[in-house]
């Protein structure tokens, strides 16, 4: 009964992930990679907690506030690792496919009984299990915040997931170029123009939009725009900015720090108007999580579709 139960269970193993798996952690490279990772986000923490302490030796009455170097840092560390997973994570995805098809196998791995979706689930699994490794392996860096104060477990927590969501985003998204591109080339260039329109071209766009918006509202006579048309218009400009991932984390922290909540706190309007502001990581993660899904589904489609030609 239990050498059965075994044969079932090496049955339902995906062997597209375990020869990705293999193949990526066998060797020196990946190691080596995380080391160089880590020893340099070791060395950018160390250069701004050196920056932020000069100015305390010299200024007595500074050294005090130690919170402020714990949240530095622990800010420090989330948004080097933010751009990192931007920006490491389609070099792993977006070749999962074509790479196949410019080593030859692609026609090989067609004609095995495994299904479009294995193939698929088994690319990104072991894209994102390296992933994940880096951003777990840069907590203890994270954790060096505790030591000075003004860091909670909820910001590292919320933290470590909006991290997660994003590798994930972004895996899938170079994984579905992969997929419906011919080359390496193309789909990598199409994921990083993704990944820079996300990360820099949509937050750039949104810090000029309320210089648009500000003429708008103060149009009204006497210039203080309706309660709804203000709340609507929030609201609008809030949702656009938890899609990104810098916009989700920064939203995030003011929630925790305004109201001391990771869920939402209340904004006052115009006295006595108040509305309720969900925390970034509300609206960031379920929508990143069902784009995902999207995306899985389109490259699934897209792999079958080619399987039946």
């Amino acid at each position: 009964m239990v050498k059965i139960r075994k044969l079932q269970l090496r049955g339902e193993t995906n062997p597209v992930l375990l020869k990705e798996l293999r193949g990526r952690m066998r060797g020196a490279r990946a190691f080596i990679v995380l080391t160089v990772y880590l020893l340099l986000l070791s060395l950018f923490v160390s250069l701004i907690y050196y920056m932020i302490t000069a100015p305390m030796s010299s200024t007595p009455s500074l050294s005090a506030d130690m919170s402020s170097v714990g949240q530095a840092l622990f800010y420090t560390v989330v948004l080097v690792e933010l751009f990192t997973v931007a920006f490491i994570t389609p070099a792993f995805t977006a070749s999962a496919i074509t790479g196949e098809r410019e080593r030859q196998t692609y026609e090989l791995l067609r004609t095995t009984l495994v299904p479009a979706r294995r193939i698929v689930s088994g690319k990104l699994t072991s894209a994102m299990t390296y992933m994940f490794l880096l951003i777990l392996a840069a907590i203890p860096l994270q954790s060096l915040a505790f030591m000075f104060g003004g860091v909670t477990i909820q910001e590292l927590a919320l933290a470590l997931i909006i991290l997660l969501v994003t590798a994930l985003t972004f895996g899938s998204i170079g994984l579905l170029f992969s997929a419906l591109m011919r080359t390496t080339l193309v789909a990598t260039v199409l994921s990083y123009a993704i990944a820079l329109l996300t990360m820099i071209g949509l937050p750039a766009l949104l810090l000029i939009t309320p210089t648009l918006i500000d003429p708008i509202l103060y149009s009204y006579s006497p210039p203080t725009p309706p309660p709804v048309a203000a709340a609507a218009i929030f609201y609008l400009f809030y949702f656009l900015v938890n899609l990104t991932p810098l916009g989700a984390a920064i939203a995030t922290e003011i929630v925790l720090l305004e109201g001391n909540s990771v869920w939402f706190f209340w904004m006052d309007l115009t006295p006595p108007h108040r509305i309720p502001v969900p925390s970034g990581w509300l609206i960031f993660v379920p929508l990143s999580l069902l784009l995902c899904a999207v995306l899985f589904l389109l490259t699934v489609l897209r792999v079958r579709r080619q399987e039946d030609r």
